[in-house]
């Protein structure tokens, strides 16, 4: 089957022209179920639209495309995605519908295009530049071709014979090249060992800061933990030094609130006798005086002796107690610790020195490949 003429006329074309044609090309050629480029096998349906086989496939059976679509009819019968047509297929299935042979040559076609288009593209860079060679500036021409040793300086053969390096000792400029190349890879060998030493160093730093912060999580746990149990032996102190103290004061009030009762019956019955000696004044009545005599003759059986209200004994002097709650701290810090650390950094100072000297060494090597 040929090819249409519009499509043979894409052969050979390059440029702008070329490359519109073939992404107008491209369009014709994409699957409207996976939106990509026809996949061989493709099948035409009835209604002229193309599909890859597996698309159709997946469009057919239920239990593949049920979930991602409602195209799907009945087993046997599906619509077009493209415009919607009733498709019936026979027992065959899919594997019933033609191919078209046509669009899948015009896929082979278009991407032998592409590709001999890309490689067009590719091809018609320029070449990198190769690097120039570089000349005496003193001999126009002459090529620099040795090392003067006693100079440190790349030059030509006819300094060498008759310009300023006849006294001077020299050297292939491709064996000093090597030599310093050789160097060179050593000191960045070198240099990279160290860097692993000082990475170990900091690493090491690292890992002990992270050890610091979870021993001072735990350390203040502790902390929290043990004075919390202080506060509560004396919270407990406390409760039980304010209930002798409360006891105290329930008896010392309960016996003077009963002296008080005594007291008050004693004057109201003195209160009463003496309203019936004012009314029986004129009656001789011997009872009556013998009793108003004994009233006034009578003292209180018990008093209260003075300081009785004080609570002296419950006086208290925590001086001593307070000393030592102030005097709580850690034990002095060993000096190991600190004797440790400066070890640490007067290590990392001196790895950091040796990279700063080596680092100056490359850059040196690195000078002269510049130069040269």
């Amino acid at each position: 089957m040929s090819l249409p003429a519009d499509l043979s006329c894409l052969q050979g074309v390059g440029g702008a022209e070329g490359e519109a044609a073939l992404a107008t090309l491209e369009k014709q050629l994409i699957c409207p179920i996976c939106l990509e480029l026809f996949n061989k096998p493709v099948v035409i349906l009835p209604c002229q639209h193309n599909l890859c086989r597996k698309c159709a496939n997946e469009l057919y059976q239920p239990s593949l495309f049920q979930a991602r679509t409602t195209m799907m009819l009945s087993s046997g019968r599906f619509r077009c995605p493209s415009c919607r047509q009733e498709v019936v297929l026979d027992r065959h299935g899919v594997f019933g519908l033609q191919r078209n042979l046509l669009v899948e040559n015009i896929i082979d076609v278009y991407k032998q295009e592409v590709a001999n288009y890309n490689n067009k593209a590719a091809s018609a860079l320029p070449p990198p530049p190769s690097p120039a060679q570089p000349t005496c500036p003193d001999h126009e021409g002459e090529k620099v071709n040795i090392y003067c040793l006693t100079c440190k300086v790349p030059t030509c053969s006819l300094c060498k014979v008759f310009g300023a390096h006849q006294s001077c000792q020299v050297a292939p400029l491709s064996d000093v090249y090597q030599l310093q190349k050789d160097e060179l890879s050593e000191e960045v060998s070198s240099l990279k060992a160290y860097n692993d030493k000082v990475q170990a160093v900091i690493n090491n730093l690292e890992q002990t800061c992270r050890n610091i912060e979870e021993n001072s999580k735990t350390q203040k746990q502790r902390v929290c933990e043990q004075l919390d149990h202080v506060l509560s032996i004396l919270d407990e102190r406390r409760k039980a030094m304010m209930e002798r103290i409360t006891s105290e004061q329930d008896d010392k009030t309960g016996h003077a609130q009963s002296l008080i009762r005594c007291y008050r019956d004693s004057v109201e019955a003195n209160n009463r006798l003496m309203e019936r000696a004012a009314s029986s004044m004129e009656e001789a009545d011997v009872l009556l005086l013998f009793r108003v005599l004994a009233a006034a003759s009578f003292s209180p059986a018990e008093t209260l002796t003075p300081g009785y209200e004080r609570l002296s004994n419950y006086t208290f002097n925590f001086s001593r107690q307070e000393r030592a709650l102030r005097s709580i701290d850690f034990p002095k810090r060993k000096k190991e610790t600190f004797c440790l650390i400066g070890r640490s950094v007067i290590t990392l100072i001196f790895y950091l020195l040796a990279f700063l000297v080596i680092l100056q060494r490359v850059w040196t090597y690195i000078g002269c490949f510049i130069v040269i």
